[in-house]
């Protein structure tokens, strides 16, 4: 399901919520072993968000030096990177990641672009899409590898596939043999591929829950608190209080279409590319 207008400015309660009153380092979804595992308490969802991100370090091929993270979030990812040696460039197009951006080398930075748009200065050994694959279009996806990927280089695609035409789903998500397709004519190489659905549900569990009980009461409270000024105030304020109303209805519809586990196991799959640029001949 596209965004819809009503959360398009959600994006700084997003993420000063994860921020300041989870106190999560990570905006990704987390790893566990198997989908039996049980993540009950923030904690052990630190953890499994940290055992994603060191699977992001270890698909990296060896030979790379230079990385593109295209949505990069905070760039906790990027640190990642960093750490084990590579120089990264970490892509948003939300102004509010900037300062908590984080980077040890004084190569790496921020770029506040779409990649719709952004024309780079270099060629990159790594382009990768953390989560961000259904941020854009496929095509503006295959464009931005073929831009900003050096002869022979690689992207690395984690996310989201459909498996359904359900229409409350993502309009950028596409299914993975559309992805497939689409790398193909390109004339790029898909050189390993794994499903990490099962890895994944832990985690689609554990925020369900927080959403459900935490998150949702919290904006209902804000909103019968606002409710309980006086009536001349109700009055003046109803048009906001009929738009909280709409974006309380339409963020839990837009939670069910991509955050929650029975919903993701009817139409998506969640699956991690490798690809390869072709050689300039």
């Amino acid at each position: 399901m596209a965004i819809h207008p009503l959360l398009a400015n959600a994006v700084d309660f997003e993420l000063r919520f994860c921020l300041e009153v989870l106190k999560l380092e990570s905006f990704h979804l987390g790893y566990s072993d198997s989908e039996q595992d049980v993540i009950d308490s923030l904690s052990a969802l630190k953890s499994a968000q940290a055992t994603y991100t060191q699977s992001i370090v270890d698909w990296i091929p060896n030979t790379s030096c230079t990385i593109l993270d295209v949505g990069c979030g905070i760039g906790d990812v990027d640190l990642a990177l960093e750490k084990a040696g590579y120089i990264v460039h970490g892509l948003s197009p939300e102004a509010q990641h900037k300062p908590y951006f984080r980077n040890l080398h004084p190569e790496s930075r921020f770029i506040h672009s779409g990649i719709e748009t952004y024309n780079p200065m270099i060629q990159y050994d790594v382009l990768l899409m953390s989560e961000s694959n259904n941020y854009f279009t496929l095509l503006d996806g295959m464009s931005a590898i073929a831009r900003c990927v050096k002869p022979g280089g690689h992207a690395l695609v984690s996310g989201f596939f459909r498996t359904s035409d359900d229409p409350l789903i993502n309009s950028n998500m596409v299914y993975r043999t559309e992805f497939e397709n689409a790398c193909s004519l390109r004339g790029f190489r898909v050189i390993r591929s794994e499903n990490m659905s099962h890895r994944i549900i832990p985690t689609l569990r554990f925020t369900e829950s927080l959403f459900r009980q935490y998150m949702l009461p919290t904006l209902r409270i804000v909103q019968d608190l606002m409710l309980g000024f006086s009536p001349t105030l109700r009055f003046l304020l109803g048009t906001v209080f009929k738009r909280m109303g709409n974006f309380l209805e339409i963020l839990e519809q837009w939670y069910d279409a991509n955050l929650s586990e029975g919903y993701f196991r009817e139409n998506m799959t969640y699956h991690a590319y490798l690809i390869q640029i072709p050689e300039q001949e």
